[in-house]
């Protein structure tokens, strides 16, 4: 049985940066008003509403200017929260993901977005430490699992009797309807579906496509979290009737609702964790796993990237969004591939976060490969740049230099790695960077495999400077690797084989 651990916060990264008393008071007091379980099943369980305590040092909220401002609890819905959370472990012999919020409403509401949620920077903390919470554990579901679902417990007294669904009208299931169908969220086989099966009244009514109750349609927790805002974590808001969470009635509500958790599971969520099904996977196939962003950034040319690599039978390729990136992909390939395109728009779009996680990828022993975009991306040269080869560009006010064919000429490591017979290639180029040695202190000193021998200056950028810059470079990143290209050998006909060797080289090293 997994070990349950009550009131662990999240460390606060904002925090981190300036630690002393402040911090630890801050710590200390969200630990307090927050309960966090990490999990062994792709379901998450959150409760923001059901706590009683006091935030010491904070005044209650006077909700100026909150549309719908509301001060009070959900009462019983905290309880309702953990007796599910034991009553699932004990049907299915392993613990959701729990984060239940133990301070009152009238202090912070945690389903509201900042601004609307507290009035004070010692409310702010606990209320980061809710979310923090919220988006660990959707992390970990994700690399997990693949995929998961939210469930938030919240309490009405509009239809004492009933539950109230709470999606958006179907937007943060996107990923599961867009899976599964609409019965997953209207049919009989539905969590409301099996619901109703017990004899619980749920609204909308089984079967039909009304909308969702306004004002209980769906609050910040599920819209920030389910998948309407991407990934494939879907949530649903269950709003319980004052009836349904009374002390006398929770024991049935709880042995009904698990009921149905229990078949939703059974029908839509896969419970073995996602590392065990890809390594059998690549013990059958001995295919190097290779993920290429197909995101915002990305260029014409990734088309021509993938039609390539379809080409070699040792590969197999994901496409992947910068959500994806995000959620813990990266976990299940060998080797990422940032494509032709805008460097800028790919790092600025993948966001911190998602930079961090690529970071993360090849320091522990991932490969990395940029081409043309993906090498500016891979450079340490600008405030969206990845940092993961030691490079600047040359001449930056002059990007767009122009297109067409260029001829490279390799080093004599450069002919060796690339296999090649031939000292100079001919190549495409369409505006990729001029590399040169950064010399940043942190990242090892990459390695010039090809400069350029000839150049193009187009649009007023000027003759001479292109010629002898890096066109082809690898280096080193933690316990991984980086190679990156500045023109395009999978846009050279006969040169796609190029992308092979680049793969060959910086592929996991546990691989055959």
């Amino acid at each position: 049985m997994p070990t349950r651990i009550h009131q662990v916060v999240l460390t606060l990264c904002l925090l981190l940066a300036s630690p002393g008393l402040r911090f630890a008071s801050a710590q200390e007091k969200a630990a307090s008003l927050v309960t966090i379980e990490s999990g062994d099943l792709p379901i998450i369980l959150s409760a923001p509403h059901g706590g009683h305590d006091a935030i010491a040092n904070v005044a209650e909220r006077q909700g100026e200017g909150v549309e719908r401002f509301n001060p009070r609890s959900d009462s019983n819905t905290d309880i309702l929260t953990e007796r599910l959370a034991d009553a699932i472990e004990k049907k299915l012999s392993k613990r959701p993901y729990v984060v239940i919020a133990r301070f009152h409403r009238k202090y912070v509401d945690a389903n509201r977005r900042g601004r609307d949620a507290y009035e004070s920077e010692e409310a702010k903390v606990v209320y980061d430490s809710y979310h923090q919470a919220l988006a660990k554990a959707r992390s970990q579901v994700m690399e997990r699992w693949g995929r998961g679902i939210l469930f938030d417990i919240h309490g009405q007294a509009v239809e004492p009797k009933a539950i109230l669904r709470g999606t958006q009208n179907g937007k943060t299931t996107a990923h599961l309807v867009g899976r599964f169908g609409r019965e997953t969220l209207i049919g009989e086989t539905s969590l409301f579906g099996q619901l109703a099966s017990q004899g619980l009244p749920v609204i909308p009514a089984v079967g039909t496509d009304d909308r969702e109750r306004v004002g209980y349609d769906g609050g910040y927790t599920v819209i920030t979290h389910g998948s309407g805002s991407g990934g494939t974590l879907d949530a649903i808001q269950l709003e319980f009737g004052n009836e349904l969470r009374s002390n006398e009635a929770i024991p049935s509500t709880v042995s009904k609702l698990t009921d149905a958790v229990a078949a939703f599971a059974k029908q839509y969520l896969s419970t073995e964790e996602r590392a065990a099904l890809v390594e059998r996977k690549e013990r059958r196939t001995g295919q190097v796993r290779v993920g290429v962003y197909c995101d915002v950034g990305a260029g014409p040319s990734h088309k021509d990237l993938l039609k390539a690599l379809q080409k070699f039978e040792d590969v197999s390729v994901r496409k992947l969004m910068a959500d994806d990136i995000r959620n813990g992909a990266l976990g299940d390939i060998d080797v990422l591939i940032q494509p032709g395109g805008s460097g800028g728009g790919q790092g600025r779009h993948l966001g911190e976060n998602g930079r961090e996680t690529i970071r993360s990828f090849i320091r522990e022993g991932g490969g990395f490969i940029g081409i043309c975009g993906g090498a500016f991306l891979a450079s340490a040269d600008y405030s969206w740049s990845l940092n993961v080869l030691d490079a600047r560009v040359v001449d930056r006010n002059h990007w767009a230099r122009g297109k067409g064919t260029v001829q490279i000429e390799l080093t004599d490591a450069g002919r060796q790695v690339l296999k090649s017979k031939e000292q100079q290639l001919q190549i495409f180029y369409a505006q990729g960077p001029l590399l040169a040695p950064r010399n940043h202190p942190d990242i090892a000193d990459y390695e010039t495999l090809a400069t350029f021998k000839t150049e193009i200056a187009e649009n007023g950028a000027p003759e001479g400077v292109m010629k002898g810059t890096t066109a082809i470079a690898r280096g080193d990143f933690g316990r991984g690797r980086v190679f990156c290209f500045s023109p395009h050998p999978e846009m050279t006909e006969g040169l796609e084989p190029l992308v092979h060797v680049a793969i060959d080289y910086v592929k996991r090293k546990h691989l055959p």
